[in-house]
């Protein structure tokens, strides 16, 4: 038995082979992650930063979590690492048109009072040859995560005029500066409850009620139980409906055996593959996750209560509209347990 979702059966002939099978299987479009820092023992953090060998290993390990497309993320980095990263990134996408739609850039542009896992000396203002670098490359960046505080009215202006998408993240703005920054032309936030501030009762709404309140931007939030409690994971869905965006944030501990990848270095630091806490530093700090798109997936339909046409809608059409990209033209079969069972291509 084969159930179409998001696609119809005209687009998949490769998937009828499943359909006389007395069991149920699921084709989907395959996923696209918007936030990925690493992936099967690869990071794009370090003294190299982004490589055009590190996103193509990222990009033939992805196949296997049913993800066709990525956004490579370079957290808060020294001026040379960014400029490398974007060179980087600009060769790769000359060499493989389509598999990535640019970096994202996750600070330095950010609050070092919500840094999170990312090194505080390196936390700058988006000014100066960091402004004229990242316009410079302006084709080889897909979005940059920013603190309101980080950049003025005028520099987002420049971003948005050369087609770059701005995200709210890693921000201590108050709703009324998150509501200003949104009304400037940001329309994506980054990692939801994550990194931003939020109220602390009824009285003082901040940068997540911001999100949430608006009508236009596409949010995404980590699926992983860890980072985010699954009841808020079910309230963003919500209030955000379509603009709902399932991420993965993950590492390089992504797609490993835990038991053999148990430590790591990310943002400089040495990050322990917790089997319970997650991806933390030594202060217990998270510095992402070991997440893949199809435990995102399942984990949005048994443990947040998505219908399977919501999750599978979160991670491939949600994340195509927020950055204004197709779909990739290859398909996932899933089983009943929403296993990836198979990665097939469409039709020409």
């Amino acid at each position: 038995m084969l159930d179409y979702v998001y696609c119809c059966p005209d687009s998949v002939p490769d998937a009828k082979k499943y359909a006389d099978s007395d069991s149920r299987y699921y084709v989907t479009p395959s996923y696209i992650d918007i936030q990925v820092n690493g992936y099967n023992g690869v990071t794009l953090d370090g003294n190299e930063g982004v490589t055009v060998e590190k996103l193509e290993h990222i990009s033939e390990s992805l196949k296997h979590s049913g993800c066709a497309i990525f956004v490579p993320t370079l957290i808060t980095s020294p001026y040379e690492i960014l400029k490398k990263s974007l060179e980087q990134t600009e060769l790769y996408m000359k060499k493989h048109p389509g598999r990535i739609p640019g970096l994202h850039i996750e600070g330095p542009f950010i609050s070092p009072v919500k840094k999170g896992i990312h090194k505080e000396s390196y936390i700058r203002k988006l000014e100066g040859r960091d402004l004229e670098l990242i316009l410079r490359y302006a084709g080889a960046v897909s979005y940059i995560t920013l603190d309101p505080n980080a950049v003025t009215p005028d520099v987002m202006k420049e971003l948005l005029n050369a087609g770059i998408k701005l995200s709210l993240g890693h921000t201590e703005a108050d709703y009324r500066k998150a509501e200003e920054f949104i009304g400037n032309g940001a329309t994506l936030g980054t990692h939801l409850y994550n990194a931003m501030t939020m109220a602390a009762n009824g009285r003082t709404p901040m940068a997540v009620e911001a999100i949430l309140n608006s009508d236009t931007v596409y949010c995404g939030v980590i699926g992983d139980g860890i980072h985010v409690n699954y009841a808020l994971v079910r309230l963003a869905h919500r209030l955000l409906g379509d603009r709902f965006v399932l991420v993965t944030d993950c590492l390089a501990a992504a797609g490993t055996d835990p038991e053999k990848f148990r430590s790591f270095v990310f943002a400089e630091k040495e990050i322990f593959n917790d089997p319970e806490k997650g991806c933390i530093d030594a202060k217990g700090t998270l510095g992402g996750s070991r997440l893949t798109m199809t435990e995102g997936v399942q984990n949005l339909v048994k443990h947040a209560g998505f219908t399977l046409n919501e999750a599978v809608y979160a991670a491939t059409l949600a994340p195509a509209k927020a950055l204004g990209i197709n779909l990739s033209g290859n398909y996932n079969i899933l089983d009943e347990e929403l296993n990836l069972v198979d990665v097939i291509s469409g039709k020409d």
